[in-house]
């Protein structure tokens, strides 16, 4: 655009704009930077502490599976151990209870002998036979003295 003076009749001089002086600086923002490297370092530490945190876990679980293990093969040694004293004891209380075995004693250690058929006599009782036991006047007694208390007892309970 061009602008006339109306008394000189010459044409004005352009004007050249000036351009701000504008310079850049870094780290202008300083309090939005440091909050952002705040929270850098703190993610930063925070996965740090997580991993550190996997690692102990992973290594107290194979110390705590090898502890395991360890009792785990004590107590199947001991069961075999077990196991192996059971059968030697069985096998010895079937020797020992052995028919021959229980022979051998009987007729070696404590000197009896086998039974003879001749030596066994059979006693016939008659048809009515009964077998009395003899009491004392004491059991008599007692008996009498039970036999009280219990119809005494029966009668307080209808």
């Amino acid at each position: 655009m061009t602008t006339v003076l109306l008394h000189t009749a010459q044409t004005a001089p352009k004007m050249e704009r000036t351009q701000p002086k504008v310079q850049v600086v870094r780290g202008g923002r300083h309090g939005l930077n440091r909050a952002r490297q705040l929270a850098s370092s703190t993610l930063s530490v925070l996965a740090v502490a997580l991993l550190l945190g996997l690692v102990v876990s992973v290594v107290y679980s194979q110390a705590r599976i090898t502890e395991l293990n360890g009792e785990i093969n004590d107590t199947k040694t001991q069961l075999t151990a077990a196991q192996s004293e059971y059968d030697y004891l069985s096998t010895q209380m079937s020797n020992i209870t052995s028919r021959t075995n229980l022979q051998q004693v009987a007729e070696g250690q404590l000197g009896l002998v086998p039974l003879d058929p001749s030596q066994v006599t059979y006693v016939q009782l008659e048809d009515q036979s009964v077998i009395e036991k003899s009491t004392s006047s004491a059991e008599l007694l007692l008996s009498d003295v039970r036999t009280a208390a219990l119809d005494l007892l029966g009668s307080q309970n209808p």
